[in-house]
Formats: structure tokens, sequence, C-alpha cells
């Protein structure tokens, strides 16, 4: 790191590190915070990074313009390495360019998944699921609203341990943990996230009503949910800012809006 200290800056949240179609002459390295890769054309959220991740690989190729835009959405200290540098520590460092390739290509795997999913086609249910198909959602009036969000409405939530992003497209939002018993699938299933099995089936909800979201944490819910630390009574609507932090358990979800 001390050969890394003069390249150091210091960003706040919400400062553009550079936008799409910027010149791109430097390698940047995440030493603290987080930032949000985003697509301009269409605006598409893609994947966060965080400590010890790359982004910036476009200065490797001659006279290439920026890709994506990237975003701060937590105070970061982030190493910007010019590309002359970068080239002078690669060939002496194979090791160096060893982790910068292995990164590189775990930031892309993330980004292809989100745009895997945001192209995939609604497959319609046409009767008896295979043997071989996981358990689907099985619906409830009172549990699952299929009501969906005006087209110009666009809200997230970021889930910080994965750094998985998804995109709420209904009026409400179930998240949880599916049931492998009755076969229930939360609107935002966290199941993959929560290994420690802490988070409740139906723990809590999103709610967009009357131009503002919300948070509820629902009936039966245990381990508690709480919005930028305070703690939420159940069945009570709690407004949600762009930037909120909601806290199931031990997982933290990063709204945005």
């Amino acid at each position: 790191m001390d050969g890394f200290k003069k390249f150091i800056t210091s960003y706040k949240n919400g400062d553009m590190v550079y936008k799409t179609g910027d010149d791109q002459s430097a390698f940047f390295i995440i030493n603290k915070g987080r930032v949000l890769v985003r697509s301009a054309n269409p605006p598409r959220e893609l994947t966060v990074l965080g400590k010890g991740d790359f982004f910036g690989e476009e200065s490797l190729k001659d006279d290439q313009k920026a890709i994506f835009n990237i975003e701060v959405i937590e105070d970061a200290d982030i190493i910007r390495i010019p590309y002359a540098d970068l080239v002078e520590m690669m060939k002496k460092s194979p090791d160096i360019s060893y982790k910068i390739l292995k990164k590189l290509a775990d930031k892309q795997n993330r980004i292809m998944e989100t745009l895997l999913k945001l192209s995939a086609p609604v497959v319609q249910n046409t009767g008896k699921p295979s043997q071989a198909e996981e358990p689907q959602q099985i619906s409830k009036p009172d549990e699952i609203t299929s009501e969906k969000l005006e087209a110009g409405i666009k809200a997230y939530l970021i889930i910080q341990r994965s750094n998985r992003i998804v995109q709420l497209i209904k009026a409400k939002t179930t998240i949880g943990r599916r049931d492998y018993t009755t076969g229930f699938v939360p609107d935002v299933d966290l199941t993959k996230e929560d290994e420690e099995k802490y988070i409740s089936r139906k723990h809590a909800s999103v709610i967009y009503s009357e131009g503002k979201f919300y948070v509820m944490e629902e009936t039966g819910a245990i381990n508690g949910t709480f919005k930028n630390g305070n703690k939420l009574e159940t069945g009570v609507k709690y407004e949600l800012n762009n930037e909120d932090e909601i806290t199931m358990c031990h997982l933290n979800l990063a709204f945005r809006f």
C-alpha cells in the first residue's frame, strides 16, 4: 500500500468517478467504500463494487472511452493508477496481473448475470412443473400483490453481502427466504445470502403507495428489522428515502429510488 498512497483519491457519496464517454486513461482500485456501476443507454444498475475491486479496464486499450457510469454510493478512497504506471507494475509483477484479471473476470460475470436476468423473457405457467424444477411460488391474495409499478418509477434494493441488485417492479415487494415445504418464494429471495437462516420466510415488504415507498416488517418475522439502525414495529409502514438502509437480522439492503 505504501507504493499506492500517492495515487489515492477520496470521494464523497454521490460523486461521479467518471461517466460513459469520458476519456479513460487510468485504472482504479477501491481501497475503501463502494461504487455503483451503471449503464447509460439504457440506464441500468449493473453491480456494486467494494473494497479490493477494480474498474477502469477501458484504460488498457488505447483511445478507449469509458463504457459505464461509476457513481460513489459510500464515501470512498480509490487508488487511481495512470495507464503508464499500471503497465510498469504489471511488467514487474505477474502476480499483480493475475489478481487484476481474476477480479475483472468476477466483475464481468456479475454484470453479465444482471444483464441476462433483465433480458430474460417472462415464462408463463403452462401446467404442472417438472420434477427437475424447484418449487414455485404459491400466491395468496392477502400475501402477495401482482400490481405493477408505473413504467417511469425506478427503485432498487442492493443486497450488500452479495452486491446483488434487485429492481422493484411491484407495488408490494415481499422480502424473505423461500419455503421448500410449501413452495412459497418471496419476491426478493435472500435464501443464498442468508446462509445462517436467520431471516423469516416472509420477513418484510417494500410498499409503494400514493407516490411514496415504505418498508414494513411482516407479522411473524423474528430477529428484527431496522431502518437506518432504528428498529421497526411489526405491521407499521415507515417511509423510505433514497440511500436508506434496511437491515434484516444481519443482512443490509440499500434502497435507491
